[in-house]
């Protein structure tokens, strides 16, 4: 398996060779394709996304910030084959201008539905036309939520499309990997993507695995193992729909606000960055690639000044592992609340798993998150947490209930399954 990985690893830093990619910082005045209408910033083409501004009232504090506006629903494709022992996933080494380190592992095709489109006159995003109107062969298709802090109404298709006869050599930026290897890599910091880690969150993990998963001999797998196996308990996924009716029963209606016009943000189009609050910033790049669709464009970005961190806490009840998450509106939630990981870092407990991401390369300036699975032990449950077994999370995940916070969390649990 080392050999494996360190196969994989020296495969990607040859695309990172290859696409040569650079990104320059530049004044939004300096784009020819975006431009400020309407009070938000947007493409001429009226397509791909905007940047706009939304306003709500929280704990009787009026709160501003900008958010991505995309209501066109992407393509987050997985194809996969039968293989040794469960499955092979055909795996895009994929550049985006906001990763860290430029290529990580994505699904075999990640597109919005502008770039499926053509609408930047490049060639299509590799594999999509694969996912148009697919109906054999789907093992998982769920529509999964972005970050609802800093997306608007924006959704994914998830899908994992099973292809027993698909060819040996996709080209020299997809490859082949078993889930043997990639759980492996799901623990490694910077190298799967938040979208990959989605599709396989929200398929059926024996399916992935070719077996019962969990198989591990250590104590904190055979927990996993039970808690996977479990009866769902009664009565347990209604409260959770209930809990979130409540959640977006009291829950602030936001309301859009020019972007050049917001409190405590200057906003010039002659200056780097476009506009900023000190926490948030938006970003006009340049980049340039030489894998992806086409050779150079120009985009807004975000970027967060602080790092991020995200706790999955997981407590034992009569003997049981269960995990924590909690019901949290958030401004730009199509569904308005949804389940996220139960702790952003206040709680103390064991870490079992650890890996840091760099969320959403596509729109999101190396903005990094560490995920961590805290075991709090036998501690008494907090208020306002939900507590579920591995067997209720598996069974709620295709239902689009998790925020992407919160699949990202869980997904590290798939490196043990």
């Amino acid at each position: 398996m080392p050999d494996l990985q360190h196969s994989l690893l020296a495969w990607i830093a040859e695309v990172v060779e290859r696409d040569a990619g650079q990104v320059e910082e530049i004044a939004l005045s300096q784009s020819s394709a975006w431009s400020l209408r309407e009070g938000a910033l947007r493409h001429e083409t009226g397509r791909y996304f905007n940047v706009v501004g939304l306003e709500w009232v929280k704990a009787g504090e009026i709160r501003q910030a900008p958010f991505i506006e995309q209501r066109e629903v992407g393509t987050l494709g997985l194809i996969a084959r039968p293989g040794r022992s469960g499955l092979d996933f055909l795996m895009h080494a994929k550049a985006e201008p906001g990763n860290v380190g430029g290529v990580q592992l994505a699904p075999t095709c990640q597109a919005t539905a502008s770039n499926a489109d053509r609408v930047h006159g490049g060639t299509p995003p590799p594999f999509s036309r694969e996912f148009l109107g697919a109906k054999e062969g789907i093992l998982a298709d769920s529509l999964q939520s972005e970050q609802g802090s800093r997306f608007l109404g924006k959704r994914n298709r998830n899908v994992l499309l099973l292809a027993p006869d698909w060819e040996d050599d996709p080209g020299p930026l997809h490859r082949w990997i078993s889930f043997a290897v990639l759980r492996d890599l799901l623990a490694q910091d910077f190298l799967v993507n938040t979208d990959a880690r989605s599709v396989l969150c929200t398929s059926d993990w024996p399916t992935l695995a070719g077996r019962a998963p969990f198989p591990g001999e250590d104590r904190f797998s055979r927990e996993l193992c039970a808690s996977f196996h479990a009866p769902v308990r009664s009565g347990v996924l209604e409260e959770v729909f209930s809990a979130l009716e409540r959640a977006r029963a009291a829950s602030p209606a936001p309301r859009p606000v020019p972007v050049d016009a917001m409190a405590g943000f200057g906003f010039d189009l002659e200056s780097q960055p476009v506009m900023s609050d000190g926490a948030v910033a938006v970003r006009q790049i340049r980049v340039r690639s030489r894998t992806r669709e086409v050779a150079e464009w120009d985009q807004p970005i975000l970027d967060l000044a602080a790092p991020q961190l995200l706790d999955l806490p997981c407590r034992r009840q009569e003997g049981l592992l269960l995990f924590g998450y909690r019901p949290c509106w958030e401004p730009g939630l199509l569904a308005g609340a949804e389940l996220a990981p139960g702790s952003a870092g206040t709680l103390d407990g064991t870490v079992r798993l650890e890996v840091r991401q760099s969320d959403e390369g596509g729109r999101f300036h190396r903005d990094i998150a560490t995920y961590r699975v805290l075991d709090l032990g036998t501690a008494e449950p907090e208020e306002g947490m939900l507590w579920l077994t591995l067997a209720e999370v598996h069974a709620l995940m295709p239902r689009g209930v998790f925020n992407n916070e919160a699949r990202s969390a869980t997904s590290l649990l798939l490196s043990l399954a």
